[in-house]
Parts: C-alpha cells; structure tokens; sequence
C-alpha cells in the first residue's frame, strides 16, 4: 500500500475475538480497518500431571502441536519443553508436528525443529500428511478440554497409537462478551472468529444479531460452528493461521473490487 493510499479495508470496523488481538490487529490495521479487540475466551492451564505420567511412561514417535495455546502451556507454562528436544535416556526427541506455518514458527522460535506441517494447513490436511508417512508409531496430541475428537479418532483410524492429554481449558470471558455486545450497537462491519469457543460466545452474548455482520473463520471447524448456530460464512480462511485469517477478510471485503 502506497503512503496515502487508503488501505483495502478502510472505513471498515472489523472485531477480533480471541484472547488477544496479536498478528491478526496488525494485518487488518494495516490495510486501512479500526480493528475492536473483544475477546470472548480466557485460556488458562490444566492440572498437567496426566501430561507428566504420560512423557514419564512412553517414548513417543511424534508430537502434535494444533494451537499455539497447546504449545504454550506444554513447552512454556508446563517446564516440559526440555522433553521435545534431543536427550533424554535415548539420546532422542519426537518429531515434531504442527497444524499450521504460525504454529510451526512459534515453535522453532521456542527451539524445536519441526518436521512436518502439512499442505493444507487444517485437521484434516494433518491426517492427509500422517496418512502418507511410512511408518506409524505412538503421538503425543496436547490438547484443550473441549477438541473435537477429530484429530485423535483419525490417528487411530491410520494405525497411530495416541494419548491426548488436556494442557488448557478455554473459559468464557464474561467482559469482553459485555464489550462485544456494546461494540455491536456501535456498528461493526464483520467479525473474525478463531475458535468454536468464540463463536458460542457471541451467539450467546448477541443471538441472532450476529446475522446483520459479515462472519470469517478461521477454519472448517470453527465454520461448522457458525453453521450449525445457523449463521452464514462470509469466508474461511485457506490456511489456518492468522495471515489465512486476514487474507480472506481482504479478499472478501476489499470495497475497490
């Protein structure tokens, strides 16, 4: 964008709903949007002992890392990231696995090499790329309270021995659903979801209101949701990251097109 030249999104106010604004915020703004940061979930860290016997008892092939909150709470918050880099009794780590390119780059900034982040940067992308491994073995899938069983069943499915231990719980945030419900009569143009979380959230925070914006998502799951609250998809990101997120609110919203 040239200096003066309004952005791709200007005049448009866009929410952002997760916990925190981040990459997201400054992708938007910079195309020209007032972004209004209203999270609508809190995450916060679960009781880790069942993560501890786990990497206590088993050695594993891989581990799957399919939020930057599940990577957070087991290499950071947990003290644990020490187990996924090479040592240890076998003088070896596991491979590495993330969901999407963000991820994967919030992990090698964490000092894990990763080895494998699929084309199609979703669940289902995931298991397309373990379905094309030669080899099966046993993974170590961190993940929220509430992860549909998607990821696992389909491991399983391949041959893939799986524990999935819960590392964070996602809470609603009672503000911000307040601020997102003030924030609506003010007049926003679209929303940005991240989660399935976020959008129960707001349908419970707005209800049908939620209908008079443009909706994107993230990705197939947090669609599904919108859908199934019977709420239309303006857009859905191609890959699963914050990048994919405001590249398909630029393409679908660009008022020069």
């Amino acid at each position: 964008m040239n200096e003066g030249t309004p952005g791709r999104l200007h005049g448009l106010r866009i929410a952002i709903t997760r916990e925190q604004p981040g990459e997201l915020a400054g992708l938007l703004q910079a195309e020209g949007a007032t972004v209004v940061h209203s999270p609508l979930i809190r995450v916060v860290a679960a009781d880790h002992s069942e993560l501890l016997r786990l990497l206590a008892s088993h050695e594993y092939d891989w581990v799957v890392f399919t939020s930057s909150n599940a990577l957070r709470f087991v290499v950071v918050e947990s003290g644990l990231g020490h187990t996924l880099v090479p040592g240890g009794k076998t003088g070896k780590s596991p491979n590495v696995a993330c969901v999407g390119e963000s991820t994967a780059e919030e992990a090698r900034g964490l000092g894990l090499h990763v080895h494998l982040v699929p084309r199609r940067q979703h669940l289902k992308g995931l298991l397309e790329t373990f379905a094309a491994l030669p080899g099966r073995g046993r993974v170590l899938y961190p993940r929220s309270e509430i992860a549909p069983p998607t990821l696992r069943e389909g491991l399983q499915a391949l041959g893939f021995t799986v524990d999935d231990p819960v590392v964070y719980r996602t809470l609603a945030d009672k503000e911000g659903m307040q601020a997102f419900a003030a924030q609506l009569r003010r007049g926003l143009d679209a929303v940005a979801f991240a989660s399935t979380s976020a959008v129960h959230n707001a349908v419970t925070a707005v209800g049908d209101a939620l209908s008079q914006l443009r909706l994107y998502s993230i990705g197939p799951s947090t669609s599904a949701a919108l859908r199934d609250a019977g709420l239309e998809v303006a857009g859905e990101a191609a890959e699963h990251s914050a990048a994919g997120l405001a590249q398909v609110i630029i393409e679908k919203e660009n008022p020069r097109d």
